[in-house]
């Protein structure tokens, strides 16, 4: 496949690609990944009555997602620096059409299950080459709105879904609901052969004139060579290698993306985006109505995160995730408290149960989830890039397996001491900026490197 895939390259020449476009079918495969996040929350109300599912085993079938993409991670740390990041994606596409198929014709929940696992795996593809690339493409000035595409077309995947639920609600056509991702996946597949490869990657393999063409894209003609200078310092200081990330220089830089990579998730936002119309039906809304609300939920994360692109170069990730860490933790602090008081029913705490989830979905968008990939592809050295990014989103999704899994259960056993958990990790997780993440914006990806080799923190 590798060979093919550089016949490929080597044929179609992106020249002349405008650098939406570029940016447009790099962050593409996000979509299918907020899709396929997004489409089990309508689809497993139909799929629990056809196969007569337990709690328990519907957090199976959403959390064998997550161990698909902690594998999927695994191959995209391995493969990032060897194959690059724009055959990378492509694998993604190839993968994510035959998990789409899988599940899309299951018979049985074992079928469904490793259907909805190989998906996964294109998500962990996807979750490590796609912010890396985007990183690696933009100029500095607009690397955190163009990286934020990652978290938009998540969000429009996401909205994808829920409205593909809603319109065929009334038929409980979930099959279909799930394979109407096989559209993107194509468009990824074809579309992906006519971007640029990294210009950073391109200097790995001794591509020098190619990856100057590249950075003539990103920086003014006559800083082309200063940038080229400096990616070659930088290599050569350290050859890439998933051991150089254990270097004692490198250590905090990688802990800080685990670090976020996991509060991300205890924030609670998988839960929300699989579990929305579960709750709401819990509340005691219909299934067609619960999935309306999720409409508006879809809505409000892509307005959000459209205002996260406007802002992160401007106020800077920290802010966002300090004040994003406390709004969230308010919001589930409120839904813990409606769940111990009045109890989570149709009427007034019902609709205050929605405002809370409203809110809580909005400010991970304009947050959390905007800054978080565009911290840890930011901070990470070139060397170490791929195989530390794919190392932290294997604890990104083993975090997402573990909640996906346990709260369906503490939902039917009642949802409060769940909220307050997420409530909690609100808090910590703006302890954890305050003292290991450092702002990055306006900065270049080597000026960033060259911070970390000295043991500096950016200015905060």
């Amino acid at each position: 496949m590798s060979q093919l895939a550089a016949r490929l390259s080597a044929e179609v020449r992106p020249r002349g690609v405008r650098p939406g476009l570029v940016y447009f079918f790099g962050a593409l495969g996000a979509v299918i990944w907020g899709y396929d996040n997004g489409v089990i929350a309508g689809a497993l109300l139909y799929i629990t009555k056809e196969f007569h599912l337990t709690p328990a085993a519907q957090g199976l079938v959403s959390s064998s997602l997550s161990v698909g993409s902690a594998v999927g991670a695994i191959v995209s740390g391995v493969l990032a620096n060897p194959l690059g990041r724009k055959r990378l994606i492509f694998l993604a596409g190839l993968v994510f059409g035959v998990g789409i198929a899988v599940c899309s014709l299951a018979v049985s929940v074992p079928m469904l299950m490793a259907g909805r696992a190989v998906i996964g795996v294109g998500i962990g593809i996807v979750a490590v080459s796609v912010p890396i690339y985007l990183a690696e493409i933009s100029p500095a000035r607009i690397r955190g709105r163009v990286g934020a595409l990652t978290q938009l077309m998540i969000a429009c995947g996401i909205l994808l879904a829920y409205l593909v639920n809603y319109a065929l609600s009334s038929t409980h056509a979930w099959r279909w609901m799930i394979a109407v991702a096989l559209v993107p996946a194509l468009v990824l597949v074809v579309g992906i052969w006519v971007l640029p490869e990294s210009p950073r990657w391109l200097l790995t393999r001794g591509r020098v004139d190619e990856a100057r063409e590249g950075l003539a894209r990103q920086v003014d003609e006559h800083e082309v060579e200063r940038a080229l200078t400096e990616m070659r310092e930088s290599l050569a200081r350290t050859k890439p290698s998933w051991r150089a990330a254990l270097k004692p220089g490198f250590r905090r830089v990688v802990l800080v993306a685990v670090g976020v990579s996991i509060l991300t998730q205890l924030l609670g936002i998988n839960t929300v985006v699989y579990y929305a119309p579960t709750i709401l039906k819990k509340i005691g809304f219909s299934d067609e109505a619960s999935l309306l609300n999720t409409i508006g939920f879809g809505i409000v994360s892509i307005i959000f995160t459209v205002i996260a692109t406007r802002v992160i170069d401007r106020w800077g990730r920290r802010p966002l995730l300090i004040t994003g860490g406390l709004v969230m933790g308010a919001s589930m602090a409120a839904m813990a408290v409606l769940s111990w008081t009045t109890g989570l029913t149709v009427g007034v705490s019902g609709f205050l149960a929605i405002a809370c989830l409203t809110v809580f979905k909005a400010t991970y968008s304009l947050s959390w989830g905007t800054a978080t990939r565009i911290v840890a592809s930011e901070i990470l050295p070139l060397s170490v890039r791929g195989s530390a990014l794919g190392f932290a989103e294997i604890f990104n999704f083993a975090s997402v397996f573990t909640l996906s899994l346990v709260f369906p259960i503490l939902l039917a056993a009642g949802s409060g001491t769940a909220f307050a958990v997420f409530a909690v990790m609100g808090v910590v997780s703006c302890l954890f900026v305050l003292a290991w993440v450092p702002e990055t914006k306006g900065r270049t990806l080597e000026e960033i490197e060259a911070g970390v080799r000295s043991g500096q923190q950016a200015a905060r």
